[in-house]
């Protein structure tokens, strides 16, 4: 979808969407009367009003007093699908003029919702017939061509938000093997290296070198060895703060020895999504400058069955010499986070961020729609949350509750890499990756094992990879890390 900007004097296309809040019988400027009675501008509620030539749709926001950002995603994402049944193919929508909230609370979201609710996975496939396609230009109407110089700057990085979600998805959705560690290494150096992004793969030889027994570990059952890649960000300016991003990269996971079910595995392709969002959230920075000095870590592997598989009861040491006792080789994911992260606490950051499809113990608790939050920085906790409602990213802390570290203890090695079965599996994941984290670095963990992907899909995600929590992760770099 391509995005045009503007003026309610120079608009003449034939279809055009309104956003209504509740109970408001005149909309933003330029759209005229009404619709039928019938419409009263409830949130998620649609109508279609033909006067002539012209074709007026309109969506409810709700309750003015009720206002969220997210209610335009959704409710453009609800324009733009009535617009693709009506087969629109270029959508204009009326952009309010000076009321609260104004035009500046409304253009990231309209761009996002509009971006985002198009999104297709067709690598593999075309359109089918029973396909809805959805308008291929998208104009923003704006009152006066001032608004078009002051609005342009906010659009352009919507966009760019948009379009790395859809990377992150288009990463996450593709087969597992299209996408082996080494060859997603390569794929990545090439498009995000730049003048101010550099990456370098680490690959087996140096891993084993540094002492990352866990990312090697859980590599060495597959034919296609791990790797660790290291992303930099450098402003033009002096950094006020340092940022790290680690991200689990399995490409694909069947448990290991400790096989999944082959329904449990039908999306295990999704196992690499925080990788994935470490890679979007450069693929963003790259073209724009901030004040702060980014690093992404991001530890890839697939975690498969072969002969030389690492199995249960196997112990390993990891980069910052604590070993570990491998009682279920399905619980992987800390395994190459815990080298990631002891190796992000050597660069000295203000503050560490780790993301990772890992606990289904927290789709039980959380289910499908909120990522699990846990950490030493309640600070940041509190901001992603805040901002995460912004976005239409929803988090919840859960405590690192100190009483469950017991339940990890090992009796040959310095930990075991699973807790009691079925008893607190998210804390007790966070707990573990907590041991591979110093305790003067701020550190947030991200469980988004039940957010990453979508089987039903979402008011502007359709069923596959959600693209969770990149948009969260880019309000946190633009809003300054504390």
């Amino acid at each position: 979808m391509n995005i045009h900007l503007t003026t309610e004097r120079k608009w003449s296309g034939r279809y055009a969407g309104v956003l209504v809040f509740e109970g408001e019988t005149q909309p933003f400027s330029g759209a005229g009367q009404m619709v039928e009675e019938q419409f009263t501008g409830r949130f998620r509620e649609t109508a279609v009003l033909i006067k002539g030539k012209s074709r007026m749709i309109f969506a409810g926001l709700g309750k003015r007093s009720e206002f969220e950002p997210d209610r335009v995603r959704i409710a453009v994402a609800r324009l733009v699908r009535r617009a693709g049944e009506l087969g629109v193919e270029e959508l204009g929508i009326y952009m309010p003029a000076d009321r609260k909230p104004g035009v500046r609370d409304f253009v990231a979201p309209v761009v996002e919702g509009a971006i985002l609710s198009t999104y297709r996975f067709l690598q593999f496939r075309e359109l089918r017939a029973d396909d809805t396609r959805p308008p291929k230009v998208l104009s923003l109407i704006f009152k006066s061509e001032r608004d078009l110089t002051d609005i342009q700057p906010l659009v352009l990085d919507a966009e760019r938000r948009a379009r790395a979600v859809c990377f992150v998805r288009d990463l996450v959705n593709e087969p597992a093997g299209n996408k082996p560690p080494l060859n997603l290494a390569g794929r990545m150096k090439n498009l995000l290296s730049g003048d101010r992004v550099n990456l370098k793969v680490l690959e087996r030889a140096e891993l084993e070198k540094m002492g990352m027994g866990g990312i090697i570990g859980v590599g060495q059952g597959s034919h296609n060895p791990p790797c660790l890649v290291h992303i930099t960000y450098k402003t033009r300016t002096k950094a006020r703060k340092r940022v790290i991003f680690v991200g689990k990269g399995i490409t694909f996971d069947s448990g290991g020895l400790s096989l999944k079910t082959s329904q449990q595995m039908e999306t295990m392709k999704d196992d690499m999504a925080g990788a994935a969002t470490v890679f979007g959230i450069f693929l963003y920075l790259k073209d724009v400058d901030l004040p702060v000095e980014v690093h992404g870590l991001v530890p890839l592997a697939e975690n498969l069955p072969g002969g030389g598989a690492q199995k249960p009861g196997d112990v390993i040491r990891h980069f910052n010499g604590k070993t570990v006792e491998v009682m279920n080789t399905d619980a992987e994911g800390r395994l190459i986070l815990a080298d990631a992260l002891a190796y992000g606490a050597t660069l000295k950051p203000d503050l560490m961020i780790d993301m990772a499809t890992l606990t289904g113990a927290c789709v039980v608790a959380l289910g499908n729609e909120m990522s699990g939050l846990l950490g030493t920085d309640r600070r940041t906790i509190a901001q992603l949350i805040a901002l995460g409602k912004e976005q239409g990213e929803f988090f919840w802390e859960l405590p690192l509750f100190e009483r469950y570290r017991a339940h990890m203890k090992s009796n040959v090695a310095h930990l075991k890499n699973i807790g009691r079965p079925q008893n607190a599996g998210t804390i007790i994941g966070g707990l573990f990756l907590s041991e591979f984290v110093p305790n003067e670095i701020r550190w947030v963990h991200i469980d988004i094992a039940g957010t990453a992907f979508t089987s039903d899909g979402w008011e502007y995600c359709p069923p596959g990879a959600t693209g969770v929590p990149l948009r969260t992760m880019l309000a946190l770099l633009a809003s300054g890390v504390r």
